[in-house]
């Protein structure tokens, strides 16, 4: 039935009725709201209105939608809405619209602290974020240390896929990435080189650059973005879908079957993928030697062994495990600490490859200073 409506206005009262199915399947009278307006100018003396909607047969929030801007009229022109006749379940989505949120004071009082409070504010925020990285660490390795007795419970077969994903699926993007960068110091190093005719001492450059420390962090800042994002929105996934929670109430424990599998693949692979990505920045060094100062490949591999040594390569494999460490476990840290929201999920997934990529430069700096204070 087509939906239809009459209004009269009779001693300052304007009755509405309506009739038929008032849904937006329907053919929906456009020029309701349009009449309504055209009323409520044409008679100024209006106090009341009333609306009745016995007759219609069925409805939805096309008519709700229309009595909201009816309400709206009756508040522009000051005049009483009497909703009587409506049946229940109208005026109580009528009263939930019309809800407004209760205003929160500590949120208006925030926006205007001092600089003092708000500094102090962070800090302690800042605090609360390292100590609950800190109490992380400390179940993980907990975790760790009941795995090596054989106590904890986990799948050996999630350890296999995180291998496969944090190995053999990355070697493309760290086989680019790290011949791009040897070649860029290997471009630098000889045009810088060529001055003082020492173009030969390129692959000291770039073999020990790429081996001591730049390989290790190049790769680590890829999976960074590559895995330990992953590893975020994964986990803050299964927070958001209750996964973990799910797995608590069965006894097992979710540092030992997520975060376990997550680290030692990570802390397994980064060293190799280290030493792979050694080869292939003195393989773009070597390719720009070759292209640029005419030195051949048996001529730039002959320095590159001289110069590097047993030490350069074990310090670039201990920071490297050390990084994968790092994005392990600020990953999982950030996936199991965040909210159960889809913005949460993305913030922590954000949060963990900005903390990561900070992380791994002043732990370099920190290996760097060690390493020169130990003579390696």
């Amino acid at each position: 039935m087509s939906p239809d409506y009459q209004i009269n206005y009779t001693h300052s009262t304007l009755a509405i009725q309506l009739r038929g199915d008032w849904i937006l399947d329907s053919e929906y009278p456009d020029d309701f709201d349009d009449e309504l307006e055209r009323q409520f100018k044409q008679n100024s003396d209006i106090k009341q209105v009333t609306i009745a909607m016995e007759d219609v047969t069925q409805w939805n929030s096309a008519l709700l939608t229309s009595i909201l801007s009816l309400k709206k009229l009756c508040v522009q022109f000051q005049v009483s809405l009497d909703s009587s006749q409506l049946p229940d379940e109208m005026i109580r989505l009528i009263a939930l619209s019309s809800k407004v949120p209760k205003r929160n004071v500590d949120d208006h009082i925030a926006k205007n602290t001092s600089f003092l409070h708000n500094v102090g504010s962070n800090v302690i925020t800042a605090i609360k974020d390292v100590g609950d990285v800190i109490a992380f660490i400390s179940n993980a390795t907990a975790a760790f240390f009941r795995m090596l007795k054989g106590q904890s419970v986990y799948r050996s077969s999630d350890t296999w896929l995180v291998i496969q994903q944090t190995g053999a699926e990355a070697m493309p993007i760290v086989s680019l990435l790290n011949f791009l960068v040897g070649a860029i110091l290997g471009y630098i190093g000889a045009m810088q080189l060529e001055k003082f005719g020492a173009e030969i001492f390129i692959g000291d450059m770039v073999g020990v650059a790429m081996t001591r420390e730049i390989a290790a962090i190049i790769t680590a800042i890829i999976m960074a973005g590559r895995s330990g994002a992953a590893f975020a929105a994964q986990l803050g996934t299964m927070k958001v879908n209750e996964e973990i929670d799910a797995l608590r109430s069965m006894g097992i424990s979710p540092m030992e079957f997520l975060v376990l599998p997550r680290m030692i693949g990570m802390m397994l692979m980064m060293p190799l993928l280290a030493i792979y990505a050694n080869f292939m920045g003195v393989f773009g060094g070597a390719l720009v030697a070759y292209g640029m100062l005419n030195i051949t490949l048996e001529q730039y591999l002959s320095v590159v062994i001289k110069s590097v040594t047993l030490n350069d390569v074990g310090a670039g494999i201990f920071m490297s495990m050390v990084f994968g460490g790092i994005v392990a476990v600020v990953g999982c840290q950030k996936g199991m600490s965040c909210g159960k929201t889809a913005e949460a999920v993305g913030s922590s997934t954000t949060s963990a490859v900005v903390t990561s990529t900070v992380i791994i430069f002043v732990s370099a700096a920190i290996l760097t200073v060690i390493y020169g204070a130990l003579g390696i």
